[in-house]
């Protein structure tokens, strides 16, 4: 192999794309090789240097410039090799992405080249006197027999360590999904060959395929965990047998929590307290059940035949059901599948067993456990993983220990003495933690960007517009059997960096359900504001009040006696507006009680409803805080939609009525010091109305993620979230009973509509 020459490392560097900044972190599944890339540029600028010092040292002559114009003509020769090069590698990788037909009949010897293609040895056995042939794929210690014509059956054994008599199944539960697996390829693959169509799936030959890379791809994770039992002798069968072990350490936890003799709880509502393990759902090891949204709860309760129920003190969904419409239609779920994978692409984290209650998983200095997030449909960009804001990144960072000394994402090249993220220079995004934003929130965002890479957007921007920015978004909410006017919904932007969490490293079963609650907050957050369909708002033409009334005009022959009937009815609340504004804000800091923030609303004029914009709040704190920044818990901060303009000269609502110093709260940065997490303030979403005539104050209702206890405590003053994980706040005289239920169902929108339709009446 010829040696690579500076030319073609300075092409390579400069055929680099710059990825999105919130896939630039160690929790990305592009970790290892932006963090190789950017070795790689360092490396390819220190032989540039050291040429161009070489050259400098020259004396000019003609051999000089004879060899001047010689690398000149070499160096256009090289860029017409590189781009040639490069055209063809982004050519061959797009093919790699996508999943031709496959019109093939399902095969023996197909599965058995699978086998030898993933590094297994495969036989095919047809016994004598019979037509049914049998398919052996075999690693070191572990062996598969695969029947496929007929019914389907798959039996896992092993080489070694098989102390059970025989007959028995070593691993009944990874058989009947191999088995489900290899089923959906031959069912596929017999459509697809006989040209026939099938109600039940897409396209079957692009079915065929999609599953045949599918068992690949299992088959290659399986020569993974033979190479890792090889050397253990018996002890080995731990690697396969991890999942089932694991699973029954968090089914332990989960029915200490809840006894046996409770009643069956709604699976929604289980969710709220812990993920559900499952065990082979679509990857042979163990996956969780993170978050539903509350339409694809809705159809797995609508799905399930009437004659199925869920078993006492679990979940209503019983967990066939649940499984086999989960892996069919997984939208809506949020899904976590515990995977190992070699270590040089996630960074070593600490942390030991914690005692009876943990479980550590068996480790290697060549591989580490992760937890691997998915979400269906996709949100961000097409690309897999949780949109998760600032300060939950780095509630996840603080656990597992990871401090800026280990994210070589930042620390590549620092000279001694620098801070973190220095060594880059102004290399692109990949300079300080200020180019990458993490802490520097723009003061200003524009609503269409040249470079969407190069963007640090909110992470509702990446949630709900990933292609721009902006710092409000509308929406309209109409109330389905019409009791009250349309609600025209208003979000404030949160000046708060996004990142996309796609696998987090983990050790213990500890950690995996710490990082499990974190990422179930955001992704109640993340739900709610997907149930309604949001819009960037125009910043160009001034919102209008939509609470305005057309009075009556003389071409229709109103009379005096009608505008007395219009304007006696106004005064009294009686007249029903065309729309109602309600204005949204997503709060990242603590606030008061709700009471202090309107102590001094009855004291104060008859307020105008306000949709001006408010700017971002200023930035405090050390920008080298941590991997993913500093929080916002040092800034004096104007909550938007929670401020109203006093006749356009003096602002009420939390800002007079608490101060807003927020100095001494403390700071959302990393200490590494120690081991204590930073004060992470449970989800929670402000819908702030204007109250009905002739009240003059705003209605202010609080929306809070809560997770309390599971026996069924309702919310109520000095309660946590109940069962239903949420928990009302609402402005005085507003009655809150029944709203979690609502919530729970998705109808927060309506909320604001709700006490409008009852003070009304």
């Amino acid at each position: 192999m010829a040696h690579r020459s500076l030319l073609d490392a300075i092409h390579d560097s400069l055929a680099i794309s710059s990825p999105p900044a919130s896939e630039a972190h160690l929790f990305s599944s592009r970790s290892s090789t932006i963090s190789s890339r950017l070795q790689s540029i360092i490396d390819t600028t220190s032989q540039l240097n050291y040429a161009l010092t070489q050259l400098s040292t020259m004396s000019p002559s003609n051999q000089t410039s004879k060899l001047a114009s010689l690398m000149k003509q070499h160096a256009a020769i090289s860029a017409s090799i590189a781009i040639s090069r490069a055209a063809v590698t982004g050519l061959s990788s797009a093919d790699r992405s996508v999943v031709f037909p496959d019109h093939a009949p399902p095969s023996p010897n197909r599965v058995a080249e699978w086998g030898r293609a993933a590094g297994m040895e495969a036989f095919v056995d047809i016994p004598r006197g019979s037509s049914v042939s049998t398919i052996m794929l075999a690693g070191k210690v572990l062996v598969l027999d695969i029947d496929i014509e007929g019914r389907i059956l798959v039996k896992t054994s092993f080489a070694v360590g098989n102390n059970v008599p025989n007959g028995t199944a070593v691993a009944p539960d990874l058989d009947a999904f191999l088995a489900r697996e290899v089923s959906r390829w031959v069912e596929a693959a017999k459509y697809a060959s006989s040209g026939e169509s099938s109600p039940s799936m897409g396209e079957p030959a692009v079915v065929a395929a999609d599953c045949a890379r599918t068992l690949l791809g299992h088959m290659r994770y399986f020569v993974m965990l033979d190479s890792l039992a090889v050397n253990e002798g018996e002890r080995g069968i731990r690697w396969f047998m991890e999942p089932v072990v694991a699973h029954q350490h968090f089914m332990s936890r989960a029915g200490d929590q809840h006894p046996s003799g409770s009643k069956v709880i709604p699976l929604d509502k289980l969710l709220v307290q812990r993920a559900f393990p499952i065990l082979y759902l679509n990857f042979p090891s163990l996956s969780f059940l993170v978050w539903l949204s509350p339409l694809a709860y809705l159809h797995l309760r609508s799905s399930m035949p009437k004659h199925v129920r869920g078993a006492t003190g679990q979940a209503d969904i019983p967990l066939t059901h649940m499984t086999t419409s989960l892996f069919k239609d997984p939208n809506g779920a949020t899904l976590a599948s515990l995977k190992l994978v070699p270590s040089s692409e996630v960074l070593t984290v600490g942390g030991l067993s914690e005692g009876q209650n943990d479980h550590a998983f068996p480790s290697s200095p060549s591989h580490s456990w992760i937890l691997e997030f998915s979400r269906s449909p996709f949100i961000y960009n097409g690309h897999d993983g949780i949109v998760m804001s600032q300060t939950r990144m780095q509630a996840i960072q603080s656990f597992l220990g990871v401090d800026a000394a280990t994210d070589i994402l930042m620390s590549i090249g620092t000279p001694a003495g620098a801070s973190v993220g220095s060594g880059l220079g102004g290399m692109g995004p990949f300079g300080s933690m200020s180019q990458l934003n993490f802490n520097n929130f723009p003061a200003s965002q524009t609503t269409s960007v040249e470079n969407p890479n190069l963007i640090s957007s909110s992470w509702v921007d990446m949630l709900l517009n990933p292609t721009s920015s902006g710092e409000h978004y509308k929406s309209t909410y109409h109330s389905p059997s019409g009791a009250h006017p349309p609600l025209n919904l208003r979000l404030s932007v949160p000046q708060e960096p996004g990142f996309l969490l796609q696998r987090v490293p983990v050790r213990t079963t500890n950690q995996v359900s710490r990082v499990l609650e974190i990422v179930r907050e955001q992704c109640w957050l993340n739900e709610l504001l997907l149930m309604s369909q949001w819009q960037p708002e125009d910043t160009a033409v001034p919102p209008q009040d939509p609470t305005a009334i057309d009075p009556p005009s003389s071409s229709t022959g109103a009379t005096v006696a009608d505008a007395t009937e219009l304007l006696a009815s106004l005064l009294e609340g009686s007249l029903t507006p065309r729309s109602i504004p309600v204005s949204v804000f997503l709060p990242s800091t603590s606030l008061p009680p709700l009471a202090q923030s309107h102590r001094h609303a009855a004291s104060c004029a008859v307020p105008q409803f306000s949709f001006s914009g408010l700017g971002p709040p200023p930035v405090s704190g050390d920008p080298s805080g941590g991997i993913f920044g500093t929080g916002d818990m040092d800034m004096d901060m104007e909550i938007p939609g929670l401020s109203m303009s006093m006749n356009s000269s003096m602002e009420i609502g939390i800002g007079t009525g608490m101060g807003m110093e927020m100095g001494g709260m403390g700071s959302m940065g990393m200490d590494f010091g120690g081991s204590v997490s930073p004060l992470r303030q449970p989800p929670m979403i402000i819908l702030s109305s204007p109250a009905t005539a002739p009240a003059t104050a705003l209605v202010e209702l609080r929306v809070s993620f809560v997770p309390g206890s599971s026996n069924g405590a309702g919310t109520g003053p000095g309660n946590g979230g109940g069962d239903c994980g949420v928990k009302i706040e609402a402005s005085a005289g507003i009655d809150t009973k029944g709203m979690d239920e609502i919530v729970r169902r998705g109808g927060i929108w309506g909320l604001p509509g709700r006490v409008w339709t009852k003070n009304h009446k």
